[in-house]
């Protein structure tokens, strides 16, 4: 993996939070004989296809002109999609209303180390799942896998 300038990722936090959304991952990698510069956008809400397009556009727009990568690369803008690990409050506060599969270390006797269920409530310190008509409050710092339960 190749040295991301700083001032790369500096110009696409702007032009994300220009957009309403965030960087949440900038690297520049190889590929073949080419740099790929890949920017992963995200936000509290899902961000809709037209939103990365827009940022797409502006950020390729700022980095011609600024031109803070040496050499050629191929800018890929993108979300972290639905196969994205959960591991942070942010990340399941994004989940709110879905089903989601939470894989907890040191479950306590008796309690099932990975338990399903539709987040209800997340605050800082743990995720609360609503399943079979009870709730379940698991610690963040209990959480070894967190993922999104797809409806197919």
């Amino acid at each position: 993996m190749a040295t991301l300038p700083s001032r790369v990722l500096e110009l696409a936090e702007q032009v994300a939070a220009g957009h309403g959304v965030e960087v949440l991952e900038a690297q520049l990698r190889r590929q073949g004989r080419s740099q790929v510069l890949s920017v992963v956008l995200d936000a509290d809400a899902p961000v809709e296809a037209d939103v990365v397009e827009q940022v797409s556009k502006e950020l390729s727009g700022v980095l011609d002109a600024d031109d803070p990568v040496p050499g050629s690369y191929v800018l890929e803008v993108t979300t972290p999609g639905l196969e994205r690990p959960l591991h942070s409050a942010r990340d399941f506060r994004r989940q709110l209303g879905h089903e989601v599969r939470v894989t907890r270390a040191g479950a306590e006797a008796g309690a099932a180390a990975s338990v399903q269920g539709v987040v209800v409530a997340v605050d800082d310190e743990a995720v609360t799942l609503s399943a079979a008509g009870s709730q379940l409050r698991v610690a963040l710092s209990d959480v070894v896998r967190g993922k999104v339960v797809l409806p197919w």
